[in-house]
């Protein structure tokens, strides 16, 4: 499965910028955002879009443990979007989608000996169907009991923004639901799974689709980057994708020590758009001390001009060139004054 353009033109700067920072004034404690991480495969180097390598994925645990990290289970992130719970700092969730075999045969052993939670998101008709590449219904019960967590992926893994030749957008959505359903359907009778947690397949979605997932009291997740806050919409909210073209440890190390960049609206929201320049205008809600060296980076594009529309709390962004159809973001990124660095990230569907 293609995800995102990765995010190493981002992190390279950012990382770069970090080194100059000399003088490091202390911020309160943050406790109320996390980072959540994806991952799809471990070790299946054949499939280097979507694994991480062993030697990468050991690398980014032994960064966990050592550093003032605090790896917490998915449940936990989400009393704290739903209700206001809060967070210790530095909070790391590990999500996994699709449910690979090689969860069972490489990854989880390496979980539990740190002990790290972490959630599995499964589309549940590819193991229904029996594919070699997933884990069996028994092997996950297994992991289940020594502590793994699962969650809704829907069932055929197909996205909630294709439609099929002829349908309407109406029919669309009815699939979608009916599909959410049934993974959830099947969850339930195989597994005690967590509830209210939805992770888009290929991470698409548009406004008729999330606005669906939250009647269905999901809080959904996609796959573009960022840290999570209470500014965060819970139709959509970012994840940092995980494999071998991006798990480079120092791009890691920053990723993980990141904040939400405060941004209370996205004009347009809806990620699905036909121009290949997509205008995206972003309100922060908050003040950022260092928001002027704010920078963002278009997929295959680099940095790109930020426009500000009003003093230091509204920006906007469009593409120098045009984009290529199919999935493509914008990632900004401003430093803090400790260090580490707000992000946020807005997906487009071109058409």
């Amino acid at each position: 499965m293609p995800l995102f353009m990765n995010d190493r033109s981002t992190t390279r700067l950012i990382s770069l910028t970090a080194l100059l920072i000399t003088a490091v004034t202390p911020v309160a404690r943050a406790a109320d955002s996390a980072v959540v991480l994806m991952y799809h495969r471990f070790g299946e180097d054949r499939f280097p879009s979507t694994s991480i390598r062993l030697e990468q994925f050991d690398a980014h645990l032994e960064h966990l443990k050592a550093g003032d990290f605090t790896v917490a289970p998915l449940a936990d992130l989400l009393a704290a979007v739903t209700t206001g719970a809060p967070l210790p700092d530095r909070a790391v969730v590990i999500t996994i989608d699709d449910a690979y075999r090689s969860v069972f045969d490489i990854a989880h052993a390496k979980f539990r000996r740190y002990d790290f939670p972490y959630t599995v998101f499964v589309n549940t008709d590819g193991v229904d169907e029996g594919l070699a590449a997933y884990m069996s219904w028994e092997q996950m019960r297994e992991l289940q009991r020594d502590g793994a967590t699962f969650a809704n992926h829907g069932a055929a893994h197909d996205s909630t923004v294709a439609a099929i030749k002829g349908e309407s957008d109406t029919d669309r959505l009815a699939r979608v639901r009916a599909d959410v359903a049934k993974g959830w359907r099947r969850l339930t009778e195989e597994l005690e799974p967590l509830a209210g947690a939805f992770a888009y397949p290929y991470g698409e979605y548009d406004t008729g689709a999330a606005d669906l997932l939250r009647e269905m009291g999901y809080v959904s997740f996609g796959q573009h980057s960022g840290a999570v806050g209470p500014h965060n919409d819970t139709r959509a909210l970012p994840r940092f994708p995980m494999a071998e073209s991006f798990g480079d440890i120092g791009e890691f190390r920053t990723k993980v020590a990141s904040r939400p960049l405060p941004v209370v609206n996205v004009e347009p929201w809806n990620p699905v758009v036909s121009a290949t320049r997509p205008p995206v205008a972003i309100t922060l809600g908050e003040d950022v001390s260092r928001i002027s060296e704010l920078a963002c980076f278009v997929s295959g594009q680099g940095r790109v001009d930020v426009e500000w529309l009003e003093d230091r709390r509204k920006f906007q962004i469009v593409p120098a060139r045009p984009l290529g159809k199919g999935r493509q973001r914008v990632n900004c990124t401003a430093p803090g004054n400790d260090g580490r660095y707000f992000w946020f990230s807005q997906p487009w569907i071109v058409r």
